[in-house]
């Protein structure tokens, strides 16, 4: 029951992060674009960037069962998973050059346009998990 609360409670601050980085997308999408560039620069980040993700997948599938959508829940914590377990293994560099590729690429005015979808997938997450 505790490990239960434990991921619900991690999987509402990933709720509350989405929201803030919707937010930040919004105030500052030139800054957001940096921040996307910078990933995967070196290993503290990429691979502290996976283990997060991976952390978030987890606590997502294990509180997927007392969400509202435990069916749409758990997949997208499984892909989180999963695509963590991925990208860890490929080379860091990949990783990098990807980031960069796509950060020169998204207009600023493209990143406030998607912003409020972050916004509204924290809220949501944070909705369902208060289940």
């Amino acid at each position: 029951m505790m490990l239960f609360a434990v991921a619900q409670t991690f999987s509402i601050g990933v709720g509350v992060w989405l929201v803030a980085l919707g937010l930040f997308m919004i105030a500052a999408p030139r800054l957001e674009l940096e921040a996307l560039a910078r990933l995967g620069g070196d290993n503290l980040i990429h691979f502290g960037e996976m283990a997060l993700r991976a952390l978030a997948g987890t606590a997502l599938v294990l509180a997927a069962p007392v969400s509202k959508f435990p069916e749409i829940i758990s997949p997208i914590g499984w892909f989180l998973i999963l695509s963590a377990a991925a990208i860890a293994v490929l080379p860091r560099r990949w990783h990098a050059a990807y980031s960069v590729w796509w950060a020169r690429r998204i207009p600023a005015g493209a990143v406030s346009l998607i912003a409020p979808a972050s916004v509204l997938g924290g809220v949501i997450l944070i909705w369902a998990m208060l289940g």
